[in-house]
């Protein structure tokens, strides 16, 4: 699959989300993305009638959620304070679930999208692997963020290798995990995956990709920058 082209220009159309558990499901990964970033912005991609939203996180993640519904010219980009308020006063009845994106934001969206196919799958890792790294990675931060936040060290860190022991073992820096685990992409009660929960790790060119069940999340393993795949 080729990356999206560009970005429409705005219209009269809405995004249209019609299942009640897909609202609920976009609601939670907005609450998610505010709470890191409370002015991130989130890109919609659809095809047919299903729809992948995109989103930043401040730790140089990219991170998608696949949803049923589909959204202007099938590409639109807006606040994710305004989508979810809107979502939080959508009419009772609204069997077609329909919310205005709002004012369009396309400078707010820097760098094109990953490829979403052609990944080769590298290993499955257990989910509680990714929720214990975050847990010592928040001990961690206590400890040692300064005034400017979380110090590169610590986010650029190889938490987990996977493949270690062939001739080109894949490294997971800190800021995959932490936007793995923070966007609720990993299913856990209480800090706990259920068991045998996996997280699966793939790869193409400089692209990582890992995924859980609630998620994606990718990151350039050569820049922080979210270039297209050569």
């Amino acid at each position: 699959m080729t990356a999206p082209g560009p970005l429409p220009s705005p219209g009269e159309s809405v995004i249209r989300i019609p299942g009640a558990a897909d609202r609920d499901d976009l609601r939670t990964l907005l609450r998610r993305l505010l709470r890191l970033d409370e002015a991130a912005v989130v890109r919609l991609t659809s095809s047919g009638d299903r729809m992948r939203v995109w989103g930043r996180t401040p730790f140089g993640a990219l991170v998608v959620r696949v949803l049923g519904g589909s959204c202007p010219g099938g590409d639109v980009v807006c606040g994710a304070d305004h989508l979810l308020t809107e979502l939080d006063v959508l009419p009772r009845g609204d069997l077609e679930g329909r919310v205005d994106p709002g004012m369009p934001l396309v400078s707010a969206w820097q760098g094109l999208l990953p490829p979403t196919d052609g990944f080769t799958r590298v290993e499955d890792v257990p989910a509680q692997v990714l929720l214990d790294l975050t847990e010592s990675g928040r001990e961690a931060a206590r400890e040692n963020a300064g005034p400017a936040g979380l110090p590169p060290s610590l986010l650029d860190q190889e938490a987990l290798t996977v493949r270690a022991d062939t001739d080109h073992p894949v490294g997971v820096d800190m800021r995959t995990v932490f936007s793995m685990v923070m966007c609720g992409f990993v299913p856990e009660k209480a800090g706990r995956a259920p068991e045998g929960e996996p997280v699966r790790v793939s790869e193409r060119g400089a692209w990582l990709r890992l995924d859980a069940r609630f998620g994606t999340a990718f990151r350039r393993t050569d820049a922080l920058t979210l270039e297209p795949l050569r």
